[in-house]
C-alpha cells in the first residue's frame, strides 16, 4: 500500500538558475493567479492584502487564509476557462468558491 501523505500537494519545481525547491498547491496557485492577473502587485490588490503577505505564501513561509485561497483558486478558475476550448458560445457560469463574497441580488 502506497501512502500519498504530502506528496499529493507539493511538486519539485526547477528555477531558472537550475536550483530545485519544492512548492506547495499553495505557493503554486498564488503564482498562477499572480501570472493571470498581470503580476504580484496586481494579485495583492485584487485580493486586498498586502503584498509582503503575497511573498511569504509564495516563499512557502505561510500559508493564505482559506478565504483568500479559496479566491485564488476562483481567479485560476475564472481566466482559465474563459480563455478554455469551450465553443458552446454560452457565458461560463460564475465561480464562487469563496462563499459569500459575491452575492448577486434578485
Amino acid at each position: 500500500m502506497r501512502i500519498v501523505g504530502a506528496a499529493a500537494i507539493v511538486r519539485r519545481l526547477r528555477l531558472r538558475n537550475d536550483a530545485c525547491v519544492t512548492a506547495s498547491v499553495y505557493s503554486r496557485a498564488v503564482l498562477k493567479a499572480a501570472e493571470l492577473v498581470g503580476g504580484r502587485a496586481q494579485l495583492a490588490r485584487v485580493l486586498q492584502v498586502p503584498a509582503g503577505e503575497l511573498d511569504k505564501w509564495i516563499g512557502d513561509q505561510a500559508k493564505p487564509p482559506r478565504e483568500i485561497f479559496l479566491r485564488i483558486v476562483d481567479i485560476i478558475l475564472d481566466e482559465t476557462t474563459a480563455s478554455g476550448s469551450d465553443d458552446t458560445g454560452e457565458p461560463t457560469p460564475g465561480r464562487d468558491a469563496s462563499g459569500a463574497s459575491r452575492h448577486h441580488a434578485d
